[in-house]
């Protein structure tokens, strides 16, 4: 009996020596072309734009290097927040990371949602701390229970760390500093109006809403220029009462945010329809949220020549 104790004991405590591991070093492997690893990598950029898929289905890495000087890195994770943006923004900036202009996703529906980490290669980018704060943030603010600790600290990517080569390579064959390579065909206006809406949603979180002030805060503390940008969507979530309450209640948050800004670099918010993009276009978009290819490299280029 005694040795069975001994060999479950043992093994309990390399099960958790192999999580901590993992949950510490994982970020240690080598870099892809994607991710906050790839980013610190680097050492320094002269744009750095944070945000969902809006950013990766938004944003065109070819037409960014063409149009801005200097170098640009896009850091986007699906579903990401702006209480997450917060942290992977310090965790960067912390690790070396030089920025000279920031850009925010600025997505309405993000800002509505319970702090939570949809997209679970955040974690693999990460060390240990970084994961506690951000459980600790998760569980005051949400329903997560012990199985999401497990996923969260145990289970999450473990398939991408057995196949880390192979995965590793696909990666950097779809990315190059972070922006996608991948060209998504356009839609036709009966195809988007037979999508369901989004639904409503109970006003912005105090959570993301605070994390939008401490991005703020670390522009100004690190001298960045900040800009939050809305990028398009199909001209039916314009129409969406539901988005259009969330879509104020942010810029009301901007400006406010910006009443408050005391950095050195500047400060703008840069929505949809500021710039001339025909959001009538249904083959410049996915789905109603997504940018198609032809859609993104129409929005970029207008982009650039707006900041």
């Amino acid at each position: 009996m005694k040795r069975v104790l001994l060999a479950a004991g043992g093994a309990i405590l390399a099960a958790l020596l192999l999580v901590i591991l993992k949950n510490e070093y994982a970020r240690c492997l080598p870099v892809s072309t994607y991710g906050m690893q790839a980013a610190v990598a680097k050492k320094e950029t002269d744009h750095l734009f944070i945000g969902s898929s809006m950013f990766r289905q938004g944003l065109s890495i070819d037409v960014l290097e063409e149009e801005l000087p200097g170098s640009s890195y896009i850091l986007s994770y699906n579903g990401n927040q702006p209480a997450l943006m917060a942290m992977e923004l310090q965790y960067m900036l912390e690790e070396g990371l030089e920025v000279d202009n920031l850009y925010i996703d600025l997505y309405p529906y993000t800002a509505a949602a319970d702090p939570w980490i949809s997209d679970t290669k955040i974690l693999l980018d990460t060390d240990l701390d970084f994961k506690i704060r951000a459980w600790k943030l998760m569980a005051e603010n949400s329903n997560a229970g012990f199985s999401d600790f497990f996923e969260f600290f145990v289970t999450a990517n473990n398939e991408q760390l057995l196949m880390y080569p192979i995965n590793n390579y696909l990666v950097s064959s779809q990315f190059r500093n972070g922006g996608t390579l991948l060209r998504q065909e356009g839609s036709t206006r009966e195809e988007l109006y037979s999508l369901g809406s989004l639904g409503g949603r109970d006003g912005l979180k105090e959570a993301q809403t605070e994390g939008y002030r401490q991005i703020a805060e670390l522009a100004q503390e690190y001298g960045m220029n900040l800009y939050f940008l809305e990028t398009p969507k199909y001209e039916r979530m314009y129409a969406d009462s539901d988005y259009r309450e969330l879509y104020t209640l942010c810029l009301e948050e901007m400006k406010a945010i910006e009443a408050e800004w005391k950095g050195k670099g500047t400060f703008a918010v840069i929505c949809a329809e500021d710039l001339d993009f025909d959001t009538s276009d249904a083959g410049s978009f996915q789905d109603l949220i997504h940018l198609s290819a032809s859609g993104r490299d129409a929005y970029t280029k207008l982009l650039c020549s707006a900041v």
